[in-house]
């Protein structure tokens, strides 16, 4: 999801199946793309919902450092440093990245003067869908809430998603930023017919893409 570019001293947290490590290697790939600054953990089992997955991570989460979780199938153009920045530079306690959408695939936020007041999971509140990126000022915070999200159950069709989340920071009265994309610099991988049209669609005469999507991964990183 070209997070390498949020910049030189990002730390990674690889959460991606223990199977796809035994078919793909894909544990030897992920250190190689990030030698000397990444964990990988590896799910023995399914989890319940993405969420669960990033918590998988825990133990490697500095609490008092900036995180993002960002799903690994999907391509925000272009670098990440300066969206970074401007979320920093807004003193948020959270903050996403969002884009137009209606179809109820994706997760939303409702909005009020700029400020997420709502989340939720596979229903369009609004037209301002979550371009699989979240961002929290510190892990701590995304750690309890997280934590809070479980405790009550707050599942969607019995899986728990990083959206929910929110929810409970908006019910702590905390700052949550909303950066909008154009829907062009999106791209989500989530079929195996989604990189082809990418490739098609952005493959030139001479050029050689090269594409990392990891099925069901979750990636999180201070």
């Amino acid at each position: 999801a070209n997070l390498q570019t949020l910049g030189p001293d990002v730390r990674f947290i690889f959460v991606v199946k223990a199977e796809d490590c035994r078919r793909f290697h894909l544990d030897h790939t992920l250190s190689l793309l990030a030698p000397g600054r990444c964990e990988i953990v590896q799910l023995a089992a399914e989890t319940k919902g993405a969420l669960c997955s990033a918590l998988m991570g825990i133990s490697h989460i500095a609490n008092g450092d900036p995180l993002v979780v960002a799903n690994f199938d999907q391509l925000i153009e272009p670098g990440l440093g300066g969206v970074f920045a401007q979320l920093k530079q807004t003193q948020c306690d959270a903050g996403c990245l969002i884009f137009d959408a209606v179809h109820p695939r994706w997760s939303y936020v409702k909005l009020h003067q700029q400020r997420v007041v709502e989340a939720a999971e596979k229903k369009p509140i609004s037209r301002h869908a979550i371009a699989g990126f979240y961002y929290f000022s510190c892990g701590m915070l995304f750690v309890e809430a997280a934590k809070r999200t479980l405790n009550k159950g707050a599942s969607v069709g019995e899986a728990y998603y990083v959206s929910q989340v929110f929810n409970e920071l908006v019910l702590d009265g905390r700052h949550i930023a909303a950066i909008p994309l154009d829907p062009q610099q999106y791209h989500s991988f989530y079929t195996p017919q989604r990189i082809e049209e990418y490739e098609r669609q952005h493959l030139v005469s001479g050029a050689v893409a090269q594409t990392a999507v990891a099925r069901a991964g979750y990636l999180a990183m201070a």
